[in-house]
């Protein structure tokens, strides 16, 4: 393969396979581990198209990382070249290029919007998060309906089966799809587990010493091991394996743990936490104006130290970003969310923890999670070698052992799809009965539903064969007690079973445990009733070689049988399509086949859309005013977090809105309707007017949650507008819009 650059660079192998399929006209998937280079393929595609004057989509999986795009691609191709819509933020959206969230790309495919028809190609940024449980579908509904007509690019962590993947876009878009596949990362990573007892050790090497130790330790009253925090492993890895990020999976312990190291040290130069003030001070202006929070993270990134999670306000978290990003923050404690699509690459990782809570439970880190995180380590053209780091206890080694995680055994990519009120609006406007049946023939899980039916069979078929082979050679009796080979063991068995009840004499006979063994003895004689014939040695010989073979094959098929009679039905979903069909007709959205005025308000609402529309097509809003309206807009599918608490003050009659959750309830289900009214308390002062200092009074949220709320509101209340046919409406809700759309919850920067 020749040799090929691009802005500079020097290509590898996969890269250029990438391009040269994009110089072909094809839809591609790309997918290779973190820190490769996936970036550049798309940072071609959308040179290519601008250069051509077509227009490009790129869709991320999450704002932070929309926003971050946005802001490179307006450095490399001009801002003028350079759109985004995320909901709440709408800037430039005729631009060649268009950054947006996965989910606005969704909307805009279901409902057909004209203005997709001169977009030639989108691009996928994390397209393994069809994998997510609460996203998913977005990423397959966006897949299943885009446009014959556009090109996809997806870029992708390593997945099991991204073969599987492939497959099933080229089968719903009748195209040629190009996987490109690189398992070698660039820069190579070791693992490692850290104990301040064994220090710094590969899996078994720690195994081995836990074991020693508990064998040599003679004192159960104590603990022959030492604790661990994350202070001792900083210290050791200090000196030769910084900057690091330290993955926590928890916020409180992220800022917890960034103060602590922060006792004990610095390290950035005088000149260097200069620097960093006056970043602080271009961001935040001067320092009398700086939150308590603001504060303190300066305090902390002044040493080189600094934390980030989705709690932070927009600018703290873009300030530790910049900061970062230049090389002065040297250990970052960091959520989860941190590793995703966002390059900034480190020389190390660390691990807090290998557990995590996914909602409901404490789970280990899936290989795939743990691989996306460690992937960070091993900057390209600066470090040799990657590494990753995770702290363990060993007091808990028997309890919860360390997962041992095997690159070549990542989980698959599994469909999520689920059926929403919206999505079965859309698809009774848009398409007909034939095609909706198709759109859920076309979904991954129907397609995996497909596969896994004809492998299971073929699997079957073969194993039958087998078995009918097997059986040829084997006598008709073999595996039962017709056969010699299994029915003198069992007589042996049943002449010492009786001795052994003879001996028990008549009185300890007729007890419990002797009724027991004669009930045995006789349904052994009913087995043993009549005597096989004698088979030649030559033939025993065989039989007994392949009997045991015969049973596992038995076995082998059973399993098969069940699990493909367990499989999921094919067809439902369409099912289940036409059962919330029924649902909507009885609730008054739809009149046969055709949509009424609330079933077109619904299609254009992606957000708790029944309740929302029930809302809209009340006089509830006549009674509210504006601050009012907000704060009840603001509860809707609001989902509180643990502990959180929120001041209890009478700002508007929540009884209106509790006979719609009962209606809609009663209709569609207990689980089809989502509110916290407790929120709204903090959104109605907000839309009033108060400082962000006065709204923080009156709940214990983290600044980026409030700012959150107010941002998700602003969203709905952009949905509204567009679904709403009222004028007088229209423009209230632009009012109250603008009410929240300011100062610490305006979005700057873009």
């Amino acid at each position: 393969m020749s040799e090929r650059t691009y802005r500079g660079l020097t290509l590898d192998r996969f890269q250029i396979e990438a391009l040269d399929a994009i110089d072909e006209g094809r839809s591609v998937i790309v997918a290779a581990p973190t820190g490769t280079g996936k970036t550049l393929v798309a940072d071609y595609l959308v040179d290519k198209a601008i250069e051509a004057k077509q227009q490009v989509i790129y869709t991320a999986p999450i704002k932070a990382l929309s926003n971050q795009k946005f802001k490179d691609y307006k450095a490399l191709f001009g801002s003028e070249k350079v759109g985004i819509m995320t909901g709440d933020v709408v800037i430039n959206p005729d631009a060649p290029l268009l950054i947006m969230t996965t989910e606005i790309f969704r909307n805009q495919v279901i409902t057909e919007d004209p203005a997709l028809r001169h977009v030639t190609h989108i691009i996928f940024d994390e397209i393994h998060w069809l994998n997510d449980e609460e996203r998913g579908t977005v990423w397959e509904e966006s897949i299943i309906l885009a446009p014959k007509h556009m090109k996809i690019l997806g870029l992708s962590a390593t997945i099991a089966n991204a073969g599987q993947l492939v497959q099933w876009i080229e089968s719903i878009r009748e195209e040629k799809v190009t996987l490109i596949e690189e398992q070698r990362r660039i820069v190579p990573l070791d693992y490692y587990f850290y104990t301040k007892d064994t220090g710094l050790v590969t899996y078994e090497q720690l195994w081995r010493y836990y074991h020693h130790k508990i064998k040599e330790h003679k004192n159960p009253e104590s603990s022959p091991f030492s604790s661990t925090t994350h202070l001792d492993l900083i210290r050791t890895i200090q000196r030769k394996y910084l900057p690091t990020l330290y993955f926590v999976f928890s916020r409180k312990q992220c800022a917890d743990k960034a103060r602590e190291l922060a006792g004990f040290a610095n390290y950035l130069k005088p000149s260097e936490s200069a620097q960093v003030e006056a970043l602080f001070i271009q961001q935040f202006g001067s320092e009398e104006e700086w939150s308590a929070s603001t504060r303190q993270l300066k305090r902390l990134c002044s040493k080189g130290i600094s934390f980030h999670h989705a709690g932070l306000l927009p600018a703290q978290k873009a300030i530790v970003e910049e900061l970062f990003l230049k090389r002065l923050i040297h250990v970052l404690y960091c959520t989860e969310t941190f590793s995703v699509g966002i390059n900034y690459p480190v020389k190390a990782v660390c691990f807090d923890s290998l557990n995590k809570f996914d909602g409901r439970n404490f789970r280990p880190l899936a290989n795939h999670e743990f691989f996306q995180m460690s992937g960070r380590a091993g900057r390209r053209g600066i470090d040799e070698q990657g590494y990753s780091f995770a702290l363990i206890d060993l007091n808990y080694m028997e309890k919860s052992p360390p997962p041992r995680f095997n690159i070549k055994r990542l989980e698959p990519l599994t469909s999520q799809f689920k059926l929403s009120y919206n999505t079965v609006l859309n698809l009774q406007a848009t398409l007909t009965s034939e095609q909706i049946e198709l759109y859920f023939q076309k979904s991954f899980a129907a397609f995996s539903y497909v596969r896994t039916n004809e492998d299971l069979k073929n699997e079957l078929a073969q194993v039958e064969e087998k078995t009918k082979g097997v059986q040829e050679i084997v006598c008709e009796n073999a595996g039962t007690f017709s056969c010699c080979l299994k029915y003198y063991p069992k007589k042996k068995e049943l002449d010492r079973l009786n001795r052994s009840y003879q001996a028990l004499g008549p009185r300890r006979q007729n007890r419990a445990y002797g009724r027991e063994m004669a009930r045995k003895i006789r349904t052994w004689q009913k087995l043993l009733k009549v005597k096989p014939k004698n088979c030649p040695a030559s033939k025993l010989s065989v039989c007994e070689k392949e009997t045991k073979n015969l049973a596992k094959l038995q076995q082998q098929a059973a399993e098969l049988k069940k699990e493909l009679s367990v499989l999921p039905d094919q067809h439902s979903f369409l099912h289940e399509f036409q059962f919330k069909l029924n649902q909507l007709r009885q609730m008054g959205y739809i009149r046969g086949d055709d949509l009424l005025p609330r079933g077109e308000c619904a299609r254009h609402i992606y957000v708790q859309e029944l309740l929302v529309t029930e809302l809209i097509y009340s006089d509830t809003f006549d009674s509210l005013d504006d601050d009012q309206l907000n704060a009840l807009l603001s509860a809707i599918d609001f989902e509180s977090r643990k502990n959180d608490f929120f001041q209890k003050l009478p700002i508007l009659d929540w009884i209106p809105i509790v006979k719609f959750e009962r209606y809609i309830q009663s209709v569609c289900g207990p689980d089809t309707v989502r509110y916290d009214p407790r929120v709204s308390i903090i959104t109605y002062f907000w839309s009033k007017g108060h400082s962000f200092a006065e709204i923080q009074k009156l709940c214990n949220l983290d600044e980026g949650d409030i700012i959150s709320v107010f941002r998700r509101t602003i969203d709905l209340l952009r949905q509204m507008r567009d679904a709403v046919t009222d004028p007088k409406l229209n423009q209230r809700l632009k009012t109250c819009m603008e009410k929240l759309d300011r100062d610490e919850a305006a979005v700057l920067g873009l």
